[in-house]
């Protein structure tokens, strides 16, 4: 599963973590955020139970609120990849899915998405 944080201030992708769907894959995009962007100012989720188990067990002094109405922006950055890279398309067999492959993939997708957002 892919893990990202979205920044609503610069419109982009400022982290993302491979993993599981647990606690420390939260924790870990968490912490990936915060070296991103340094100060965070609200956390929104999706009403995933391991948002709020992470954010318990780090102590995070952000409000966090769970909803739909303020993840949309993310769900949108999530279509992007499975409409622009085929190695996210569901079922497919054009590409490799190993870990490192997604990592460079998305590394140079999101370099140029930097590039082409408006400042």
């Amino acid at each position: 599963m892919i893990w990202t944080a979205y920044n609503r201030q610069h419109r982009r992708v400022v982290a993302y973590h491979i993993g599981d769907t647990g606690v420390h894959s939260a924790i870990a995009i968490y912490k990936l955020a915060k070296a991103a962007v340094g100060q965070i100012s609200a956390i929104f989720t999706d009403a995933n139970s391991c948002y709020r188990l992470a954010f318990e067990r780090i102590g995070a002094s952000e409000p966090h609120q769970q909803t739909k109405a303020q993840t949309h922006l993310i769900e949108s950055s999530n279509a992007s990849f499975r409409d622009n890279i085929a190695r996210f398309n569901r079922r497919t067999k054009r590409a490799s899915k190993s870990q490192n492959m997604l990592e460079i993939t998305l590394d140079i997708f999101l370099a140029r998405k930097r590039l082409q957002s408006p400042s």
